[in-house]
């Protein structure tokens, strides 16, 4: 219960909104109790009145029609509030868990997939929607109007409204503990297959084709139908388990409406009522009611494993601390051409949970200005140098100096304004072609958009709508190509004074290869440039070479 704490906390930012759709609930159950119980109480009281023509009935119908416009009213309201207060939550927990998965990335995110990590932020987030829909303001509401049943009873007899409150209050902390307990296990399975079953499904879609190569598909489904049965046989005992808490609810109900029509004969003693024998109606229909308020209790706290089971799983990622923290507050200084930019001194680096050193004893310096490419194997340890300069993690020992000042005593903001990298893998947001592009540059107008996208041969694009052309969810309408492009247009919008490439034109022919090298080296001309790259072509335009094998420089 306590990994639920955290998320309780982010109620207090919708209190006064959630509070509201809780009064909402308690009024919407009470008219739907009290609309029974008169209409119960009317129906009695005519059949005993027969044809007199000396009974009111004026204010008993006024009543039923009020409760049941106030029930409808109120019920609609009270959807339209919770489920706005819960949407609302849902917003500021996916927020909070996104702020607090970026400073993990990459050093503590690496370990998961990516599906795996999609799911707890979807999938799980998600299922924390039934602790207050399905948990508290039915809980608080049912505590609530039990109380003004007590209350409303305890006029027409103090034994009948102990009875009744008595038993509905044993059944409101009985039930919900004794079904919280049985589907406490079945939740964890149940979280945990379906996060299995997804991930293992996305890499089933993405790994067909080398599953059907190496003869695997048939192994690969096993395992997967295996998860969704293991799935399936926790949701299918979860049903079970629903059944018999509502099977509890109406035999408790049926016994209590027993007891009460037992004891109603000679525990209902109001002289001064009109019709003293209807109470008796009363009574018996507004104990029938209540099982309106008992029954989502049982499933709710059946379903209670389940949302901690994905409070866990959230806070297992969101609990972890960062490797590297920015609490420097340097600010960037202005350099000369061939003046000291970059210095790496006796640099030593091993990843996270790994004995082996990437680098050793790594010292080199590079000057404002500068154009360095850096060759060597694969796993050599060239792409470790990038991530250490952007601060994805900080060395083991030795030292890394920028513009005359330690690199941790940047802030992020200083760091990421004045370095920018193209990788290899450009990504493309689900957004219009303008917001990509001023990822780059977030001042840039549409002139200067424009003009970019002529510079990279991508100014076709805006031949249908325009810089509001919708990329979709990877840049699904660009190729891989046209990808590259877009993300080197990021790169000539931005007004960093260091420029890392990794690889930029990996998988490109020779001639668009040419191309992008040279409007690079041109955006570059008055910038330090650092190229990691597998190829000797265009070699002569850059001041050094570095060659990196095993860690070291060569």
């Amino acid at each position: 219960m306590r990994s639920l704490f955290p998320f309780l906390a982010l109620y207090r930012n919708h209190f006064g909104l959630l509070a509201l759709g809780i009064i909402l609930a308690i009024t919407s159950l009470a008219a739907s109790i009290g609309l029974l119980s008169l209409s119960g109480w009317f129906l009695a009281a005519s059949a005993l009145v027969g044809s007199s023509l000396f009974f009111n009935f004026f204010y008993p119908s006024a009543g039923v029609r009020g409760l049941a416009i106030g029930r409808t009213v109120s019920r609609y309201f009270e959807r339209l509030v919770t489920h706005d207060g819960t949407f609302r939550v849902l917003a500021n927990l996916r927020v909070e868990i996104f702020r607090k998965l970026i400073p993990l990335s990459p050093a503590k995110l690496s370990r998961y997939r990516h599906s795996e990590l999609l799911n707890r932020l979807v999938a799980d987030v998600d299922t924390l929607d039934t602790l207050y829909l399905n948990l508290l303001s039915p809980f608080i509401s049912a505590v609530m109007v039990i109380l003004f049943i007590g209350i409303g009873l305890s006029f027409i007899s103090p034994l009948l409204a102990l009875v009744i409150c008595g038993t509905l209050t044993a059944l409101l902390f009985v039930l919900p503990t004794l079904f919280y307990h049985l589907g406490q296990k079945l939740g964890k399975v149940a979280i945990h297959s379906r996060a299995n079953y997804r991930s293992q499904f996305i890499e089933w879609v993405q790994l067909n084709a080398e599953f059907l190569l190496f003869g695997m598909q048939s192994q690969a489904s096993e395992k997967l139908c295996q998860t969704e049965q293991q799935w399936l046989n926790a949701q299918s005992k979860e049903s079970q388990l629903s059944g018999l808490s509502n099977a509890i609810l109406i035999m408790a109900n049926g016994i209590l409406m027993t007891v009460v029509i037992y004891l109603s004969a000679k525990a209902i003693s109001v002289p001064s009522a009109e019709h003293p024998k209807a109470l008796i109606a009363l009574v018996v229909f507004c104990v029938l009611a209540s099982l309106e308020i008992l029954m989502p209790i049982g499933i709710a706290f059946l379903h209670l494993g389940q949302v901690i089971a994905s409070a866990e799983r959230l806070s297992e990622i969101t609990n972890q601390q960062p490797l590297v923290t920015f609490t420097g507050n340097a600010e960037w200084q202005k350099t000369e051409n061939n003046q000291p930019l970059i210095r790496f001194e006796q640099v030593d680096f091993s990843y996270p949970e790994q004995d082996e050193m990437v680098l050793r004893q790594l010292s080199f310096s590079i000057a404002q200005g500068q154009k360095v490419a850096i060759l060597g194997k694969t796993g050599s340890g060239k792409s470790t140098i990038f991530q250490l300069l952007v601060r994805n993690y900080d060395v083991t020992s030795g030292q890394i100096w920028l513009n005359h000042c330690k690199l941790s005593e940047f802030s992020e903001n200083t760091l990421r304004e004045n370095l920018v990298v193209l990788s290899q893998r450009v990504h493309i947001f689900s957004n219009t072609l303008r917001e990509n592009l001023l990822m780059g540059n977030p001042q840039a107008d549409d002139q200067q958009l424009i003009a970019i996208l002529e510079q990279v041969g991508l100014v076709y694009l805006l031949e249908q709508e325009g810089l509001k052309l919708w990329l979709g969810e990877g840049g699904r309408p660009l190729s891989g190509g046209e990808q590259r492009r877009l993300g080197l247009a990021r790169l000539l919008l931005s007004k960093a004074d260091i420029v890392l490439l990794d690889e930029p034109t990996e998988g490109l022919d020779r001639e668009t290869e040419q191309q992008i090298l040279q409007i690079i080296l041109t955006h570059c001309q008055h910038k330090t440039l650092l190229m990691i790259t597998h190829r000797l072509n265009g070699l002569t335009h850059f001041d050094q070479v570095y060659k990196i094998d095993n860690g070291r420089l060569v």
